[in-house]
């Protein structure tokens, strides 16, 4: 994709081998000449933004439409991120489903945020569809952005907080991009991932509802308290079909009745289980869109809670602030507290 004439405008490749330059898959720069260019850039003291861009659930592409699909789908994609950045900066192949783009145009706040966003809404990459033979795969993308030497003076620290900022989008629901700020983004420390891992988050919900000096309620809350935080989303509520709620934090105004339970049966009747994915239209179903739309949801995951061969409730995770891509550990943890729950009330 990138030429020797591309290339060999910048000091740092006038003498190395355009072949050894690039990614064999999707013809910008291979990992080692990215992240060079970058130490590169910041040995000569020159201003530049870097942004590390992780497609959204790529594993599944791979899954669903395999791996001939997805590397089409890698190729086309970083085509498009490097005509968007054109002679404003390079693209590489940071690895996998992952890209690293520097941009020396402007690094002010304003600016970047500026350009990312139009690469999101305009720039014909992410949140749009690429057609695959006869197959169309809607792709989302996840971006982490920092500048040299605004928020860092080291390629250590400048990794680090792009670093920072991808895993803040990352915990936000994907689907997004964040510029670093350090009044808001230095304390994200390593160990958070580790705190947020599944199996950790696993002990943590079963040390609450294994506390019996609180009553199950208080468990149930305490466990819906945790996982708003853990994952960062807006809101969690277990509904109960005796028109009952509990929820996290203020709760929302789910007055709860007969038409609202069958929105929510209706959902679940095939898997107990319902997870948009994509971008999921809610608007085909009239009376779900009108749920969302007085509760000033976005989106959410529900799963039907069985007791007793009977239903007993619905356990929802909501989002009011972003168009969320729900991931599989989000899943597995719905249908952890979904067991939770049945095992304190049976």
């Amino acid at each position: 994709m990138y030429s020797e004439a591309d290339l060999k405008k910048y000091e740092y490749f006038k003498d190395i081998d355009i072949n050894y330059a690039l990614d064999s898959l999707t013809g910008v720069l291979s990992r080692p000449n990215i992240l060079g260019f970058a130490q590169h850039l910041i040995d000569n003291n020159v201003e530049f933004m870097m942004g590390i861009i992780d497609i959204d659930n790529f594993k599944l592409i791979n899954d669903n439409y395999g791996h001939k699909a997805g590397d089409e789908c890698l190729s086309m994609f970083a085509s498009n991120l490097s005509s968007y950045i054109g002679n404003d900066g390079l693209v590489g192949r940071f690895g996998g489903d992952e890209f690293v783009i520097i941009y020396f145009k402007n690094t002010s706040y304003d600016e970047v945020h500026n350009y990312i966003e139009k690469m999101f809404n305009e720039g014909n990459i992410v949140r749009k569809k690429y057609k695959i033979g006869k197959t169309s795969i809607f792709i989302t993308a996840t971006i982490g952005c920092a500048s040299f030497p605004k928020d860092a003076k080291t390629y250590d620290k400048l990794f680090l907080t792009v670093d920072k900022a991808l895993y803040r989008g990352k915990t936000k629901g994907r689907n997004c991009f964040i510029i670093y700020v350090e009044e808001k983004h230095k304390n994200i420390q390593v160990y958070r991932r580790e705190q947020s891992s599944l199996p950790n988050m696993f002990i943590k919900i079963s040390e609450i509802a294994n506390n019996e000096k609180d009553s199950k309620e208080t468990r149930i809350k305490n466990i819906l308290d945790y996982i708003t935080v853990a994952l960062q989303i807006s809101e969690a509520s277990l509904l109960l079909t005796d028109k009952t709620t509990i929820v996290s934090g203020d709760g929302y105004n789910c007055d709860i009745d007969d038409e609202c339970l069958n929105i929510f049966d209706s959902l679940t009747e095939n898997d107990n289980l319902f997870i948009p994915t994509g971008l999921f239209n809610f608007s085909s179903n009239k009376k779900l869109a009108k749920f969302i739309d007085d509760k000033k949801i976005i989106t959410f995951m529900v799963s039907r809670i069985i007791i007793n061969k009977k239903t007993f409730g619905y356990l929802i995770l909501f989002e009011d602030k972003i168009i969320r891509i729900w991931q599989e550990r989000e899943t597995a943890l719905l249908l952890y507290i979904n067991k939770i729950i049945e095992l304190l009330y049976k």
